[in-house]
């Protein structure tokens, strides 16, 4: 090792120029390593999703939920299996060892899925994985601000092309809609027309589903020459959709506008989203796993200002939340912090040794290392992110460590041997100190090696803080023990000076008074370990920090299941009377409906997230200012208790702390009436904890009744009647809210059927079924 030290002090030339290379490959790195909010996280756990709303649960466990269940079984790492069934669709959580490949376990889960098939008019199953790059970057909220853009406009076409013209930015994954449909149209039957005339809903939707043309392509042909033409231009209006061709069964034509009614309308919106209880649609903008958050979210800005509607000032765009701007600030704020410290350390390295060079070689070894561990972190493929960053800023302050004690070792041994000039004893002076340096390193690098090595979702998330500590520590090593020798020789070109220490005698004073009062000083030490063990205690313990939302409340309103999306929403709407009305309350926004879209608040979801019920609404409510937030909570959930609404109202204090929203207890026996007795007197207790909503509360207080049609064959037979017949009428009744298309042109448009069974009569429709006859 004396011999390498005493190279390299000879070759200084080839070292400064090393360091300059470094210097530079760093600076390099720096700029175009990946930068995210956080490293790639993925949870444990896989969720399958089916949407299927004309099914009850018993139909949805036979023949979606055990399917999926037999076909998932043969997945490698897969340790057990959660089911869901209920009334409009299935959840399936996959559960994986902490450790294992989740995007090898989700390529795996969907390869076993392509060989299961769905019963019909149900979507095939979504295999969602949660991790940190499934979380949006960006929240974009798009508003009318124009008489000339209705709340149908704004939720069809407006949103449609703000999403494709999104989706087209470099690093953009996905876009996600809240509150959107698509532009289609709605079907309203007349019953009785259908009856009179012999036709079927089934009959509308496949003559509707027929392709209809308005052109022609073909060729015009002489005896010299073949022209290809095509015959376009004829756009449908309504008076053309409602001629379209309805055939029936025994042969039949008549055109649509004898049996139905045709208008524009939304077709397949599933949520709706309001803000200060204007119409609105939210987009989330998922990225790329391989790009930079920084860069996508200044292209996404970028692009929003071409929007045609936004350019014309048709529609007010609100950006709620940008991570990229995050990312930029936390970053910057992250380095401001790291260059206070490197400051502050050079401060103390100055009052230490009282001499500019030696701080100025001190304050080298800094960029040296940093800039180095970030192009070794770059190779790694390690993202620079708040974790990465926080690593070498803890590093900071330790690899200034070897190169102070390496330096004033060197001035030790220069200040014995009286200020003579010899590598011999800047080489010794290093030698001395290898032991205690490597020592020390290796202490600290085997307290973040395991992080690092351990394995699940504790290294994914950790892991990058881990390596670029010990990557900084190990670099820090290295260039104590061979560049600082070498520039130390260089600065004062070959004649080290010896220095004097005038601090050592007010030093000797400050121990001798500490070895003659050692009570006092050990009571002292154990009164402040004993009040900051205390202080300790009392501290907020979260896995990763949770960013507050200061004077903001969540409103949840749970209405009975299959209840539908108008009067889940006519009871949000009642809400948001009283949030206008409030002088305490300054803004406010509401989600209503499902995408049948797995939810989450961080990575780290027990169970992959959740899955929003379509008869649960939430709205999050900031208030102003200086306003007592918990009092507030306790007034806005007396206000709603006093509506008269099977709905169940629960206010909540979204500025606490926590890391989920959500609780899930799993309850496990072998009798479900026993199960479900449970489970209602669990809810009756946590009913009573204020603040907190449970799910299930509003079925309690209006119990959901399920009903099941008989056919009575002997009876039918003896009459006369044709099976199919009562299945027709029945249909009539079943077919509301249901989807077909109309085909124009080999183009497909979305439909939506309605029909007229209830206009004008107060009787329920099971009363109007009874009463049919044949």
């Amino acid at each position: 090792m004396k011999r390498l030290i005493d190279e390299t002090m000879k070759r200084a030339i080839l070292i400064v120029t090393l360091i300059v290379l470094i210097l530079v490959w760093g600076g390099m790195s720096a700029l175009q390593i990946q930068r995210d909010y956080l490293p790639e996280i993925n949870n444990s756990t896989l969720t399958v999703s089916v949407r299927a709303e004309n099914y009850q649960a018993d139909q949805i466990k036979a023949k979606i939920t055990e399917p999926i269940q037999q076909a998932v079984r043969v997945v490698d790492g897969l340790q057990d299996v959660e089911t869901n069934s209920f009334n409009g669709g299935s959840v399936v959580s996959l559960n994986f060892p902490m450790n294992y490949n989740m995007e090898n376990a989700e390529a795996q889960v969907s390869k076993a899925l392509e060989g299961i098939s769905m019963p019909t008019g149900v979507d095939k199953p979504l295999v969602t994985r949660l991790s940190t790059h499934s979380l949006p970057i960006m929240r974009i909220s798009l508003t009318s601000s124009s008489a000339n853009i209705t709340e149908n406009m704004l939720r069809t076409a407006i949103q449609e092309d703000v999403v494709s013209r999104l989706k087209t930015v470099p690093g953009v994954n996905d876009v996600r809609v809240s509150g959107g449909g698509t532009a289609g149209y709605a079907v309203n039957l007349r019953t009785n027309a259908l009856k009179k005339l012999g036709i079927t809903v089934n009959d509308v939707k496949q003559s509707l589903a027929e392709n209809h043309s308005t052109g022609l392509e073909g060729n015009v042909s002489n005896n010299q020459i073949s022209i290809p033409i095509q015959v376009l231009g004829w756009g449908l209006n309504q008076q053309d959709l409602s001629q379209l061709p309805i055939h029936s069964q025994d042969g039949k034509t008549v055109p649509l506008s004898q049996v139905a009614d045709i208008s524009n309308s939304i077709v397949n919106l599933q949520t709706v989203s309001r803000t200060n209880g204007k119409p609105s649609v939210l987009l989330d903008v998922m990225k790329t796993p391989s790009s930079n958050i920084t860069d996508v979210a200044e292209r996404l800005r970028s692009k929003m200002k071409d929007i045609p509607a936004l350019k014309n000032k048709d529609i007010q765009l609100s950006i709620l939340f940008d991570q990229g701007a995050q990312v930029n600030e936390s970053l910057k704020g992250l380095i401001n912090e790291g260059l206070l410290g490197c400051l502050f350390s050079m401060v103390c390295v100055f009052l230490f040794f009282r001499k500019v060079r030696s701080t100025l070689l001190i304050a080298l070894s800094l960029p040296i290392c940093l800039l180095a561990t970030t192009g070794i972190l770059k190779l790694m493929g390690i993202s620079l992110n708040i974790l990465t960053v926080s690593g070498l800023i803890v590093a900071m302050g330790r690899v200034v460590d070897d190169s102070i004690v390496i330096l004033d070792n060197m001035n030790r041994k220069v200040h014995e041997a009286k200020g003579k000039n010899s590598f011999h004893f800047l080489t010794n002076a290093v030698s001395e100190m290898i032991p205690a340096i490597v020592s020390s390193t290796a202490t600290t690098v085997a307290v973040y090696i395991p992080i690092a090595l351990i394995g699940g979702m504790v290294s994914s998330a950790f892991s990058g803080f881990a390596w670029s500590v010990v990557i900084a520590l190990v670099i820090s090593l290295f260039v104590s023990i061979l560049v600082v020798p070498t520039l130390y020789n260089l600065f004062w070109k070959g004649k080290p000076i010896a220095v004097g220490d005038d601090l050592e005698p007010f030093a000797h004073k400050i121990f001798t008074w500490v070895f003659g009062n050692k009570k006092k000083v050990v009571a002292a030490f154990l009164a402040l370990f004993l009040l900051t063990s205390v202080g300790a205690a009392f501290l907020p313990v979260n896995f990763l920090p949770r960013t507050t939302n200061t004077g903001q409340i969540g409103v949840q309103v749970e209405m009975p299941q299959n209840t539908s999306l108008t009067e889940v929403e006519a009871q949000v709407q009642r809400v948001e009377a009283l949030m206008k009305t409030n002088p305490k309350v300054d803004s406010f926004s509401s989600g209503l409906g499902s995408s049948f879209t797995p939810q989450s608040d961080d990575v780290f979801d027990t169970g992959g997230g959740w899955i929003q019920k379509p008869n649960i609404a939430n709205l999050s409510v900031n208030v102003k200012q200086g306003t007592d937030v918990a009092a507030f909570t306790i007034e806005l959930q007396k206000q709603l208790n006093s509506l008269s609404s099977k709905a169940v109202y629960t206010v909540s204090n979204a500025s606490m702390a926590g890391d989920d929203s959500q609780l899930k207890i799993n309850l496990t026996g072998s009798d479900s009436q026993t199960l479900e007795s449970m489970a209602q007197t669990i809810r009756n207790q946590l009913k009573l904890v204020p603040g907190l909503a449970v799910q299930g509360t509003a079925d309690d207080q209006d119990h959901l009744t399920q009903y099941q049609i008989t056919l009575n064959r002997k009876a039918i037979e003896n009459n006369g009647i044709k099976l199919g017949d009562v299945l027709n009428r029945i249909q009539q009744y079943t077919a509301e809210g249901t989807k077909g298309v109309i085909s124009i042109d080999q183009n497909t448009f979305p439909i939506v059927i309605h029909s007229n069974l209830q206009s004008g009569t107060s009787k329920d429709i099971f009363s109007l079924m009874a009463g049919r006859h044949f």
